[in-house]
């Protein structure tokens, strides 16, 4: 058996978040709000310290990083200030993000998958070569 990955970061331990590829949330983003599945807070510690649930629930919100899920139309269109196009490439649903700790507000998703719905300005990194 295949052990999953850990993403270690200073203040918790997470294991990524699965996308399916599809938004199956029942949510979708509108205007320049984006929506992020962050990596999760597993049951317990490498070390075997169990979590609670509410201790799980604060390192979740304070995860850093994720799956972009869904985009809203008007998501990466201006640059920050809103005076010219933005340049580059536009982050994507699929994509493996870093974004602004406790940002956004936290959705419940028809799947039961707490979900993070931010301002686009709220994603401050794309990594490329992310693989599962």
């Amino acid at each position: 058996m295949l052990s999953q990955k850990v993403i270690k970061t200073s203040l918790a331990e997470y294991k990524p978040g699965v996308f399916t590829g599809n938004n199956e949330s029942g949510w979708e983003p509108i205007g320049d709000k984006v929506m992020v599945l962050t990596d999760q807070v597993p049951d317990n510690s490498s070390g075997g310290i169990i979590y609670t649930d509410e201790h799980k629930e604060h390192m979740s919100l304070a995860a850093e990083t994720g799956i972009l899920v869904a985009v809203g139309e008007g998501a990466w269109k201006w640059n920050s200030d809103r005076t010219r196009p933005f340049e580059g490439r536009r982050p994507q649903p699929g994509d493996f993000v870093y974004i602004q700790r406790y940002a956004g507000a936290a959705v419940m998703g028809n799947d039961q998958q707490l979900y993070r719905l931010m301002d686009e300005s709220c994603v401050a990194a794309m990594k490329y070569d992310h693989k599962e």
